[in-house]
């Protein structure tokens, strides 16, 4: 299970940009309707990200609470910056091992997403992964597997093929099947991630020789 993606601090000036997606400039607009009456400090979301970096979760838990708290006075629930607010609380809960607690806030971002995000946006699959990946400490497989695959699909249709994130979804999804004795298919995804790693980071990499080991102990597994 690779780390996950830390989501503070994206906002650029009073708005979010979303690259590509056909909503950004109506999102745009409602967010300025919104901020008319002022602007949410972000004060407690860089305290946030400090004690995150630090280690120090709980303090970061207990800042992006407050930065859930003041979003909340300036933008609607259903906004992306509120969705960014839940994907923070729930990493933190996560760090600290409350998976039932990071799974209800990153389900509160997944709600949000599916209303106001384009289908194919970033923030969306990093919901689903960090979903996936809380899933999977709790060895919830084929709950996992469910969002590893829908992380994986809107990577795919970003990015294509060849990026660090597909890469991240290839090999989790094989663990998930190693760990359930399903070999064959973890084997079939070991040998996608592979592709991927020696075209990003060439075949004498540490992570390429890694990757090859788990291809040849899923062949004998087979065998």
């Amino acid at each position: 299970m690779t780390k996950k993606i830390l989501l503070i601090s994206l906002l650029v000036g009073s708005t979010l940009t979303f690259i590509g997606c056909e909503e950004s400039n109506k999102r745009e607009t409602e967010i300025s309707k919104e901020i008319e009456k002022g602007k949410p400090s972000q004060e407690n979301a860089q305290l946030a990200q400090k004690f995150f970096d630090e280690g120090n979760y709980k303090q970061a838990l207990a800042h992006d609470l407050k930065q859930l708290e003041e979003d909340l006075k300036y933008y609607k629930e259903q906004s992306a910056e509120i969705s960014l607010d839940y994907n923070n609380i729930g990493l933190n809960y996560d760090e600290l091992e409350e998976y039932d607690k990071a799974l209800e806030y990153y389900k509160k971002a997944m709600k949000i997403d599916n209303v106001v995000l384009d289908l194919n946006s970033s923030e969306r699959a990093t919901t689903y992964y960090n979903i996936a990946s809380t899933y999977d400490a709790l060895d919830k497989n084929s709950d996992a597997l469910k969002y590893y695959f829908k992380a994986l699909e809107i990577d795919k249709a970003i990015s294509g093929e060849n990026h660090v994130d597909v890469l991240s979804s290839y090999l989790d999804i094989a663990k998930v099947y190693k760990k359930t004795e399903k070999y064959s298919s973890a084997l079939t995804y070991f040998q996608k991630a592979l592709k991927v790693q020696e075209n990003l980071y060439g075949e004498k990499d540490s992570d390429t020789a890694v990757i090859k080991r788990n291809i040849e102990e899923m062949k004998k597994k087979i065998k």
